[in-house]
């Protein structure tokens, strides 16, 4: 049976070899979820710089033959850029939403993106932006710098949560959050996440979700305070 839905994993390496010897990767843990369900695909990409990301995207969106699929960007971050690394050059956010608007047809099936990089989810304003003119229902991402073992365990609890929509459910803001609180509950508001120097973040302080559901009429919204509410964090 031909999985009905594929989560693109394009992933920028996290540590020198030096730093980190065994190059530690997300994509272990998606493919244990992955593993659960024979409905789901997980295809995996290595990015460094901005043409390779383009590559690896172009690559995916081309090639895979999944009907609904998520988008799981998962790199360092800083404000406004994703990846980069050392003398390496990030890739601005505004970027990726602009690759995705231009690279083929395919990028209708994206369901949603979840940007598992440090600092991104800072310019809600990026957010909102990018999701216009395109079908894409949500972005989650991260305001601050975020412990790397404990964010990927939270983005693959919501990628879970997500794949399990009804294409109809992306039609209804309130499905979405909804979905989003589903994922999310399972963790403890009050844990510290991250931070900025010293000064530690909750991951109820450090999260970011932007929605536009399908269909007309709908405008992107900032939705972290009904995701917060719906949590009751």
């Amino acid at each position: 049976m031909m999985p009905q839905k594929a989560i693109l994993v394009i992933e920028s390496p996290w540590w020198t070899p030096d730093q980190n010897r065994r190059r530690a990767s997300v994509l272990p843990m998606l493919q244990a979820m992955g593993n659960l369900s024979e409905h789901l695909a997980i295809y995996h990409s290595y990015f460094y710089e901005k043409h390779g990301f383009q590559a690896a995207l172009k690559d995916d969106l081309s090639h895979t033959k999944e009907s609904r699929l998520y988008l799981y960007v998962a790199a360092h971050g800083s404000r406004r850029t994703v990846g980069g690394a050392g003398e390496t050059p990030g890739l601005l956010l505004t970027t990726v939403f602009k690759e995705l608007k231009r690279n083929t047809a395919q990028y209708r099936h994206i369901e949603g993106v979840l940007l598992g990089s440090c600092e991104v989810g800072r310019n809600t304003g990026d957010l909102m932006n990018g999701l216009v003119g395109t079908r894409i229902a949500w972005v989650f991402g991260y305001t601050c710098e975020i412990d790397w073992l404990s964010s990927t365990f939270i983005d693959v609890a919501i990628l879970e949560r997500l794949t399990r929509l009804r294409e109809r459910q992306l039609s209804d803001r309130e499905e979405i959050v909804k979905a989003f609180s589903g994922a999310l509950r399972r963790f403890s508001g009050e844990y510290p996440i991250g931070g900025e120097g010293r000064r530690k973040i909750s991951l109820a302080d450090s999260i970011v979700l932007v929605t536009r559901p399908r269909g007309q009429g709908h405008v992107s919204k900032d939705s972290t305070g009904d995701l917060l509410a719906a949590l009751g964090w």
